[in-house]
């Protein structure tokens, strides 16, 4: 089953706008912004990092993260995280988690930066 295209834009949106930006126009590349990523003019501290954003009904690692690792994180009041590899890759291994634990991660990261910084008298 096909999505919408105003389904997917809307996702597009709604993420961009969670790191401090805007849904690329047109088709990424087409947009004449420098960057084919889904999002642009995002806050600073999203800066160094390229977001393509995807909608399907079914990830493997969807499903994986939620039955394999979310209940046992839950249990130990953690936040879960799941790494997988593909087996003989040398593209090194790929880090998931959620939206807001990543946002949460980033800000704490922002948040240290600037305490060493202050501290430093920089």
């Amino acid at each position: 089953m096909t999505t919408h295209k105003n389904t997917w834009k809307q996702l597009e949106r709604r993420i961009c706008k969670a790191l401090g930006g805007k849904r690329t126009p047109l088709s990424g590349s087409n947009s004449q912004h420098g960057t084919s990523a889904d999002c642009i003019e995002v806050s600073p501290e999203f800066q160094k990092y390229y977001f393509e954003i995807r909608m399907r009904q079914n990830f493997a690692h969807h499903t994986m993260f939620r039955e394999d690792v979310e209940p046992p994180a839950k249990k130990e009041d953690k936040i879960p995280v799941l790494i997988t590899h593909k087996k003989s890759s040398k593209s090194g291994a790929l880090v998931i988690l959620r939206m807001d634990d990543f946002l949460e991660l980033i800000k704490h990261q922002s948040k240290q930066k600037k305490t060493e910084t202050e501290r430093s008298g920089v």
